[in-house]
């Protein structure tokens, strides 16, 4: 019985008439709770009070002790039609008036027990008592928060959302808060126009500034963000509370929403180590370089992860911002244009924790020149500081002359191409721990519309043998290949010689399958390899292909 009361979260997803018994079980445990205290009135009242028998315990008071994980409170309570003429009978309340009382009442009850979850939207900030009331119940239970509150002018709202966050405990450990306000200078276009209006009057209670010690994660939408009376004052407040925040995520934003409120905003986080700057939802959006820059400079003890997917010029500004923390770097994803290869090549002979890369094939393009990183003087490749300890790396390497291609750079010499594959093949088996090799497209979001689109790459390795494949034979970790969107040369000598010395490959994807041969190597992989999970691309036929 202890575990069947223990989470009660799944409620939340449960029919409506598994809610209904709930709250059947609810109203039996609220009504006994009346005329328990009813009779207690009596008996002090009476001058011979009459002992009352005991009645029987309700199964919320026998098992409600072993509940620890509370259930969202929105649409929890659902009286059937029986329960409501029982309760008006017994009450004399309205249905809505009980159904408040019976939610406030099990909340109350239950004070030890958390909430893991729990979205606190706009409209709970207005002027209702029920909601406001739940809200200092539920919020200092949360665990992860998420708040939308929208502000357009109106005076005081923002202190409403401060006095609320105020009520969080040091139990909250993620916070998503999606902010949307315009604080300008005149603001009689709004409606409900106060002349008094003033962007940060605080409420007359003073609001908890103790610190949310154990939240770790903070994620800020803030949409449209702007005006001339920016609150600093309550992103001051906010910030303060946030010094054990040690991931970031600064992302759906727009038209520049950001600005305001990343100021200053790392002085007061001294652990971070992790950031997200934008969304792919909104790469139409953009923070000035200039910013993005003065936020990637802001962690003091070094960035272990940065994730940018931003249409920004990752190489005028951002990318001399990332490599000051090429000592601590351990994820770098970026979904940028302007990327310089020099840069990214210097990310990977300085960044000795670096595990994982992440780029898009349509931003993160490498010459191979670069990519190989010879030493000038000798010919010799320069060692790089992740060799040992990268596990994914997903970038595109081109430039590589393919004479019998179109569409390719020509061969300054017979032989050029294949030479300049050999040093690629040379340069990835340094990276003796690769688990991951992604050389082509990753159309992770909507696979079916790239297959529209994608331009298949001509430029890049052909991944055959004889260009120089077996010098990946010291990759033996390998459990994943990605070739999607590339004109390599694929065939079963090369699929029989990558399951034997790869046997841990578990996922090739971007198998061509547009001729006979294609089909036959799919076939022999299926039969031989079932573990092995295939993506299929039927390549467009385009003019680099004849």
């Amino acid at each position: 019985i202890p575990y069947l009361w223990n989470d009660l979260s799944y409620l939340n997803a449960s029919s409506s008439a598994q809610r209904q018994a709930f709250t059947s079980l609810l109203l039996e445990d609220y009504l006994q709770e009346q005329r328990e205290t009813e009779s207690r009135k009596g008996e002090h009242v009476a001058e011979q009070p009459v002992q009352a028998q005991p009645s029987s315990p309700s199964a919320l008071a026998k098992y409600g002790h072993w509940i620890r994980i509370l259930p969202d409170p929105k649409g929890l309570v659902q009286l059937s039609d029986d329960s409501i003429q029982m309760a008006q009978a017994l009450t004399g309340q309205d249905n809505q008036s009980i159904e408040q009382d019976l939610l406030l009442h099990f909340f109350k009850r239950h004070q030890a027990a958390q909430l893991p979850q729990y979205s606190l939207e706009y409209d709970t900030l207005g002027s209702s008592p029920l909601k406001e009331t739940v809200a200092q119940i539920v919020l200092p239970r949360v665990r992860h928060l998420s708040v939308e509150a929208s502000y357009h002018g109106k005076r005081g709202e923002l202190w409403k959302l401060k006095r609320l966050l105020g009520l969080c405990s040091t139990a909250l450990e993620k916070l998503t808060l999606e902010i949307t306000y315009k604080y300008d200078d005149d603001l009689s276009v709004y409606v409900g126009y106060d002349p008094d209006f003033k962007a940060e009057e605080e409420e007359p209670n003073t609001t908890s500034s103790t610190e949310w010690s154990s939240l770790k994660e903070l994620v800020l939408c803030p949409r449209e963000c702007v005006g001339t009376l920016q609150p600093t004052m309550f992103w001051s407040w906010f910030y303060k509370r946030c010094g054990q925040v040690e991931r970031i995520d600064i992302s759906n934003f727009r038209r520049g929403a950001a600005e305001g409120i990343t100021e200053n905003m790392l002085e007061h986080m001294p652990n971070l180590n992790e950031i997200t700057v934008g969304d792919s939802t909104y790469h139409g959006s953009t923070i000035k370089p200039d910013r993005i820059a003065s936020l990637l400079s802001g962690s003091r003890n070094g960035w272990k992860v940065i994730d940018l997917k931003m249409p920004v010029n990752f190489f005028d500004r951002v990318g001399d911002s990332i490599q000051k923390h090429s000592p601590t770097l351990e994820v770098l994803r970026i979904s940028c244009d302007g990327i310089s290869s020099g840069v990214l090549v210097e990310m990977f002979s300085s960044s000795p924790h670096l595990h994982t890369f992440h780029g898009t094939a349509d931003h993160t393009y490498i010459k191979s020149s670069l990519f190989i990183d010879q030493d000038p003087d000798t010919g010799v490749l320069k060692t790089w500081s992740c060799e040992t300890s990268l596990k994914v790396l997903k970038v595109a390497i081109g430039d590589i002359p393919r004479p019998e291609l179109e569409g390719t750079t020509k061969e300054a010499y017979p032989g050029q191409g294949r030479e300049i594959q050999g040093l690629v093949y040379d340069r990835l088996a340094r990276l003796t721990n690769l688990e991951t090799l992604s050389l082509g497209d990753t159309p992770e979001e909507d696979f079916y519309r790239w297959m529209c689109t994608a331009q298949v790459q001509p430029d890049c390795l052909e991944m055959s043998l004889e260009s120089g494949l077996h010098k990946l034979s010291e990759l033996t970790k390998l459990k994943e290949l990605n070739v999607l969107g590339m004109k390599t040369k694929i065939g079963i000598k090369e699929i029989q010689w990558m399951t034997e010395h790869w046997p841990r490959l578990r996922v090739l994807r971007g198998l061509d399958e547009s001729d006979d041969g294609g089909k036959q190597v799919v076939q022999w992989l299926q039969e031989h390899h079932p573990e092995v999970d295939l993506m299929r691309a039927h390549h467009r036929r385009n003019e680099s292909e004849h």
